[in-house]
């Protein structure tokens, strides 16, 4: 009898519970990948944790690639954060001899991430053969049931640009201005 009791507590307290667990989905835009436009993708996700892509579609490798500076506008700043990271991953920008590459995210406004990456160390610009290159990747958590947007802007009074090594906004390079979207779903939980 004692056992019995034991075991019906044990699962009052453990199925019993509020506890349930959020995920992440991600839809892109629907503006069609073309060379020289700059697009939200998802690269993965896992649970409640999105993964997000700024990828520049190519190849262009004539561009004079050199600095980007935009922003990501959350259309929820409480259902969606950036989870931020002590360093970011990009191919987009290359180092040639004397380069170094610096990425600086700013998210103390949490509906507004700032980004700019950029070649320190003089030098040229670099282009890209392959059909997409990745800007920055970013990781943002869902933090609950529900939906928003996620939208490439420009910062201050200044459109989302990529500069050249003369520091000229490049024209070849346009930012989707359509939103992608991300969905919070919370399965589970609930008392029984």
């Amino acid at each position: 009898m004692r056992v019995l009791l034991m075991s019906l507590a044990f699962l009052l307290i453990t199925g019993c519970s509020n506890d349930g667990s959020t995920s992440a989905q991600f839809t892109a835009s629907a503006t069609a990948p073309a060379p020289g436009l700059a697009k939200l993708e998802q690269k993965s996700h896992s649970g409640a944790r999105l993964v997000v892509d700024v990828l520049l579609y190519g190849p262009e490798p004539n561009l004079d690639l050199f600095s980007f500076r935009f922003g990501i506008r959350i259309g929820d700043g409480d259902l969606v954060r950036l989870a931020p990271q002590m360093t970011y991953s990009q191919n987009a920008l290359v180092a040639g001899n004397g380069q170094t590459i610096a990425i600086t995210v700013d998210a103390a406004d949490p509906s507004l991430v700032q980004i700019e990456v950029t070649k320190q160390g003089g030098g040229a610009g670099n282009g890209f053969g392959t059909a997409s290159a990745v800007v920055i990747e970013l990781p943002f958590d869902v933090r609950a049931a529900g939906a928003t947007t996620l939208t490439l802007v420009g910062l201050g009074n200044q459109p989302p640009r990529a500069a050249d090594s003369a520091n000229a906004p490049i024209p070849a390079v346009a930012f989707d201005a359509a939103a992608a979207g991300v969905r919070g779903i919370t399965t589970g939980g609930g008392s029984y």
